[in-house]
Formats: structure tokens, C-alpha cells, sequence
């Protein structure tokens, strides 16, 4: 089963002023961060993928988790370097097709990929639609899309700053609700869904963080 495990997160650097991946470190805040993303990881089904994509890369952790189970992997970030974590993918033994580039206007023709999997993006995007569209566009007919993003309202505000992230209400623009009320619009439909709560599932406890598995409509 592929999991974001302490020792993979860090063997990567930071990678580009927004890449979160130091926090993934931290002692508790780090497990948090970690199972947000595994609880994504848990959704997908056990078998290998012919051509994959991740929109945002960052410092490049789950490029490397991805490699066992992918023939082809790409990588698109508005703003990492995909020199760095292409260096430390061929010291694994792994490759990567990485390239700089917005969700907004993927560079991939329509119908590429088997898998696409995306975390905390869409939670930066105005124009979410175009974002879903670009996705669904570059999916196979039954292909699956992996997108997790985090809770967005004042509870989250507060709790960002404490870890010391500066203006989040002003990166943090759109909620999980939005894009769950539009995936359908897209031809995406939900398989499986987990969620990561603390301590306890509302109204004890707050929803941190979303994941969905997501399918394209088609045959």
C-alpha cells in the first residue's frame, strides 16, 4: 500500500516558497500533515497505473511514492524546480517527466492519463471550474482523479497562523464545498471519500482536511 512515510519526506528539500513540505517533519503537527495525504493514498485501488500525473509537486515526496506503481509519471507546479527533485528520483533508481506549468492550461493531450492526483491546490484556485476542467480533459474515459484539499473557514485561519503561515485567508479562496458541488459538472464522479478529523468527527472535533476519489464519466 503506498504511504508518506517520516523517512521519505525527508529526504526532500524544500522546493519553491510555497511547498509546505517542512511542516510533514514536525513531530505531531508532521503526522497530521502526513495522514492527510494517506488517507488519500488508502482510497486508491491496489494495481498498477499505465501513465499518471500530479498537479503540484512540490518538494517531490509523492512523485517518489508514486514511482512503484506508475510506468509513466509526470509532474506539472507553477513554481518548484523540477531539477532538483528529478536529481533525487534518479538517486532511487526512479524517473519523472516534471515541467513548471498551471493547473489553468495543462500541457498534456486530451484523454492522457489513467490517474491524475492533486493535494492542496484547488483550495488556491479562484477559478476552480477551469482548474476541474483541465483535469477532466487530460483524464481517460474511467480514469481516476486523487484530489485532497483542506478545510477552508476561520478555525483553519487561526490554526495556519499558529504554525506560522502569514495572509492564508488570502491564499486559501476556495472551499472543499464549492469544488464538491461542481465535480459533476465535469463529467467527475465520486467512488470513495475519507476525511481527516481532530480529535474527533464534528460536532466534537474539527474537519481538517478532504479527500476524494473521483472518476470520469465515459466509456
Amino acid at each position: 500500500m503506498l504511504e508518506l512515510t517520516p523517512a521519505l519526506v525527508c529526504e526532500f528539500p524544500k522546493n519553491g516558497p510555497t511547498d509546505p513540505i517542512e511542516y510533514y517533519r514536525r513531530p505531531l503537527v508532521g503526522r497530521l500533515f502526513r495522514e492527510r495525504i494517506n488517507l488519500g493514498l488508502r482510497l486508491l485501488p491496489q494495481r498498477r497505473f499505465g501513465k499518471a500525473l500530479e498537479i503540484g509537486y512540490g518538494a517531490g515526496a509523492l512523485q517518489l511514492t508514486f514511482a512503484s506503481v506508475v510506468d509513466e509519471l509526470h509532474g506539472i507546479d507553477l513554481d518548484a524546480d523540477p531539477e532538483g527533485v528529478a536529481k533525487i528520483l534518479a538517486r532511487r533508481g526512479r524517473t519523472a517527466q516534471l515541467q513548471r506549468g498551471s493547473v489553468y492550461a495543462l500541457p498534456y493531450e486530451a484523454a492522457s492519463f489513467d490517474l491524475v492526483f492533486c493535494f492542496s491546490v484547488f483550495e488556491h484556485l479562484d477559478e476552480y471550474g477551469r482548474g476541474l476542467a483541465e483535469v477532466a480533459r487530460v483524464l481517460k474515459p474511467g480514469g481516476l482523479f486523487l484530489l485532497g484539499m483542506p478545510s477552508v473557514n476561520k478555525m483553519m485561519e487561526v490554526g495556519f497562523r499558529v504554525l506560522g503561515f502569514r495572509g492564508i485567508e488570502d491564499h486559501h479562496v476556495t472551499t472543499p464545498a464549492s469544488v464538491a458541488g461542481a465535480l459533476g459538472d465535469y463529467g467527475l464522479r465520486v467512488v470513495r471519500r475519507a476525511n481527516l478529523d481532530f480529535p474527533a468527527q464534528p460536532p466534537l472535533g474539527l474537519r481538517l482536511y478532504h479527500n476524494w476519489l473521483l472518476e470520469k464519466s465515459g466509456v
